[in-house]
């Protein structure tokens, strides 16, 4: 069996920053386990969070305590990374310098945010809240923006919930969900509880809380005073499902667990309690998912509830971790694609190639190549000092073609993916680790410039992630786009 490649988890959680970091990026890893070895890494977790993580993660690092502050915090991860891994940031701490650290490793790079504070480097950035423009994120030219409950980080059983039938039935009776967040350190959830426990048409009020919160002591007194609330602490995944599928009305935080109500589906009522959840609180609040949690003013109805599910359906369909896993799969190919020179025995691959009817369509000349003048072609080249010629590899498959023609300085480059590689974001790897290996050979080339026809749209986004920029037009192409990427000197 083949080595699953690494992936490595970096999160934190406590009672002062709460547990949200982690459980969205345990959620991740629970999509990608069967096929990825999911790391944590995390600094001083409680004997409960370890746990958690042990549950869903094949190993964990336990980091030492280090301050952002700290010089050494940017390089905590760098005895643990290379080009082999894919590490997974979610934190507001793990800022552009801490990336761009990460990056010179070589290793792939995922970043989870919510409040998009400062440039990203990462290969993908995250953000599960709704309505959000690309345009808020100052990233590099190859970071891909996963945005939007399409990308919902949710655990198993609420993505299953996601995709079966939710109806208010009468064993419901008027059962109120709370659940404030894992820490909940401003003790939003002792004062809703309070306010909650005047409404009288509340049969139930069903109390969650984390290993992270502070104020147990205050809430077990409040509690004992009310039969009609009930204490849950450090349920796991399936548990809150459950409990959350026996509630057709809700109040919680804008956080990930009001992703995971609204994946259940029922009446939900939210509360901003931190400053990093506007994001998910204007998206639910604006398309009507959810409703602003107000002094108690809670109502159970039947048709109000149908009518939220049904909306809740059209965002939620539990499909995120396929489209994870595809993302994170493209990732894997990318790391694993290494370059080889072009040799004679190529010869029939590339011909193969270059005639196929895809490749021909944005050719500057779309006829087909014959054997015989692809076969005199490929000889000049191989001879030529000035022509440097890469096979792209993916497990010693043959994935893809790049090429340079140098003159004086200049690098010309021309290449093309295989078919069976297409659409999986390879690109711009392809371009970048071709201009790597030409460089080491040719570290005189001071330009490289690539032509591309209008309407090759993949290629054209290909040479924007690899960092080229427009340049002036070529005189004898002038409708083409001129990709230029210039070398310091």
């Amino acid at each position: 069996m083949a080595q699953k490649s690494r992936i490595i988890f970096r999160a934190d959680g406590n009672s002062r920053i709460g547990l949200g970091h982690v459980v969205r990026s345990l959620a991740l890893a629970a999509m990608l386990r069967e096929e990825f070895e999911c790391i944590f890494a995390i600094q001083a977790p409680d004997e409960n969070l370890q746990q958690q993580i042990k549950a869903v993660c094949h190993g964990s690092i336990l980091l030492p305590a280090t301050s952002p502050e700290e010089d050494r915090f940017v390089h905590e991860l760098s005895a643990y990374v290379s080009e082999e891994e894919i590490v997974v940031l979610d934190g507001y701490h793990f800022n552009t310098t801490y990336q761009q650290n990460l990056k010179a490793s070589g290793c792939s790079l995922v970043c989870i945010d919510d409040i998009h504070a400062y440039p990203f480097v990462a290969d993908v950035v995250v953000n599960m809240a709704g309505g959000l423009q690309a345009a808020k994120y100052k990233t590099a030219p190859h970071t891909k923006l996963l945005l939007g409950p399409k990308y919902a980080l949710l655990r198993p059983p609420f993505l299953k919930a996601a995709k079966s039938e939710s109806r208010f039935s009468s064993d419901k009776k008027q059962k109120v969900l709370l659940n404030l967040g894992g820490a909940d350190p401003e003790n939003h959830t002792l004062a809703i509880a309070q306010e909650l426990s005047k409404n009288k048409s509340i049969t139930s009020l069903e109390i969650v809380v984390g290993s992270a919160y502070r104020h147990l002591s205050e809430l077990k007194q409040f509690i004992k005073q009310q039969p009609a609330c009930k204490l849950h602490q450090n349920l796991d995944a399936e548990a809150m499902a459950q409990l959350m599928q026996a509630c057709p009305v809700a109040v919680t935080s804008a956080s990930g667990v009001a992703y995971e109500y609204a994946a259940i589906g029922g009446i939900l009522y939210i509360k901003q309690t931190a400053e990093n959840q506007a994001g998910l609180y204007n998206f639910l609040i604006e398309t009507g998912l959810a409703s602003p949690y107000r002094d108690a003013a809670i109502a159970f109805d039947p048709q109000h509830f149908e009518e939220k599910v049904k909306l809740q359906r059209a965002y939620f369909d539990g499909k995120s971790h396929e489209r994870f896993r595809s993302v994170f799969r493209n990732l894997q190919l990318a790391q694993k694609l290494k370059l080889r020179d072009v040799t004679s025995d190529d010869l029939l691959l590339l011909l193969d190639w270059a005639n196929d009817p895809e490749v021909r369509a944005h050719s500057f000349n779309p006829d087909p190549i014959t054997l015989e003048n692809h076969t005199r072609w490929l000889t000049s080249r191989l001879q030529d000092k000035a022509a440097k010629l890469y096979i792209a590899e993916i497990a010693t498959q043959p994935a893809a073609h790049i090429r340079f023609e140098v003159t004086q300085q200049t690098a010309t480059i021309s290449y093309l993916i295989a078919k069976e590689f297409r659409g999986k974001g390879l690109g711009h790897t392809v371009l970048q680790k071709g201009v790597k290996k030409l460089l080491g050979q040719m570290p005189e080339v001071r330009l490289i410039e690539g032509l591309v026809q209008p309407d090759n749209i993949a290629s054209v986004r290909a040479f924007e992630k690899a960092g080229f920029t427009y340049g002036t037009p070529d005189d004898h192409y002038p409708t083409a786009h001129r990709f230029i990427l210039e070398m310091n000197k």
